[in-house]
């Protein structure tokens, strides 16, 4: 190869293994756009940068996706290439093995890889639903709300930030590190979730200073997480302590009979400060009318909502499946 065409082979690498470590769905990798005829170091190079990678066998992603990346990989290169890497072939056999041997696999990670020095490792739960939450694992409008943040973290930045349904902690972890708040609360209903979080923490920060009653200091920048039920916000001292000028969420509203409890919750903070603060909430839309019925709630409370932009995904940091749209609202009082 030429050096130019090694260089673009290296690019292609570089951003397979981001959708191979974050679980991209299988389904919308653009394999149509994949390189041709690969010769034997290619693919001996190209297993290496995904299912053999180091985060992969430190912090294993989920089993039953490294074996659905393999299958359609070994398909790809069975149309394409007159001879495949022993390697690919040996990956994948290995791969079943362990499926076999670890059937009920709870968690495993995902991995955010946003350039050569920087990278996130989020242990997540592999159902949709563990534990009674869906907070457990992280969903599409986190994502798009990250990314958000990581294209504007001047808005974040030595600011005071109260999330709201934290789950894994994808969001907050992230904007921690890279947007540089002052005070950083994370926050969810779920006991799980807030232990999970605090793993995430460990994982994510190595050198961070703990404190007592789930604080963590870093550069003289707050982390924090608690239980916090929604309709009793109200008597959680940390949030009259942290008196935030932001508040984020994502998929919060997916369920219509959590909305009273959560625009309780959005109201008291609202009214804690004069209303001289703003939501960032990031909204899958699965369903427009449920949506609407929030929308609707939020203006019988004076709420005004302004829509800001979803990063599209040529110049997104993340990768997430787009094929459900994503809306991020502002909301101000």
């Amino acid at each position: 190869m030429s050096n130019l065409s090694e260089r673009n082979y290296q690019i292609f690498l570089e951003q397979l293994q981001k959708q191979f470590l974050c679980c991209y769905p299988v389904q919308c990798i653009q394999w149509e756009n994949f390189p041709k005829h690969l010769n034997w170091d290619q693919q001996n190079m190209l297993i290496d940068y995904t299912y053999k990678c180091q985060l992969n066998r430190e912090m294993p992603i989920k089993l039953q996706y490294q074996l659905n990346f393999l299958k359609k990989l070994i398909a790809y290169l069975e149309q394409d290439c007159s001879e495949i890497h022993d390697s690919i072939y040996e990956s994948f056999c290995e791969m079943q093995q362990k499926i076999v041997s670890q059937p009920s696999e709870k968690f495993a990670f995902k991995h955010y890889v946003l350039n050569e020095k920087v990278h996130f490792s989020l242990k997540e739960s592999n159902s949709f639903v563990a534990d009674g939450t869906t907070g457990l694992c992280s969903w599409q409008a986190a994502l798009a709300l990250t990314d958000y943040f990581l294209h504007h973290k001047a808005i974040l930045s030595n600011r005071r930030i109260l999330e709201l349904g934290s789950g894994a902690g994808l969001c907050g972890l992230i904007i921690y590190k890279l947007c540089q708040p002052k005070h950083l609360l994370l926050t969810d209903g779920s006991l799980s979730c807030v232990k999970l979080i605090e793993e995430n923490i460990k994982h994510n920060f190595l050198h961070i200073e703990e404190s007592i009653d789930n604080k963590w200091l870093m550069n003289n920048h707050i982390l924090e997480c608690c239980l916090l039920d929604w309709k009793a916000i109200n008597c959680v001292k940390e949030i009259k302590t942290l008196l935030p000028d932001i508040l984020l969420a994502a998929d919060v509203v997916y369920d219509s009979s959590v909305f009273d409890d959560l625009l309780h919750a959005i109201d008291y903070v609202f009214n804690l400060k004069q209303n001289k603060v703003k939501i960032f909430l990031a909204a899958t839309v699965r369903n427009q009318a449920t949506l609407n019925g929030f929308l609707n709630k939020l203006g019988n409370l004076r709420f005004q909502i302004d829509n800001a932009e979803v990063i599209p995904s040529e110049e997104s940091f993340l990768y997430w499946d787009r094929s459900t749209p994503v809306r991020i609202l502002v909301i101000t009082r």
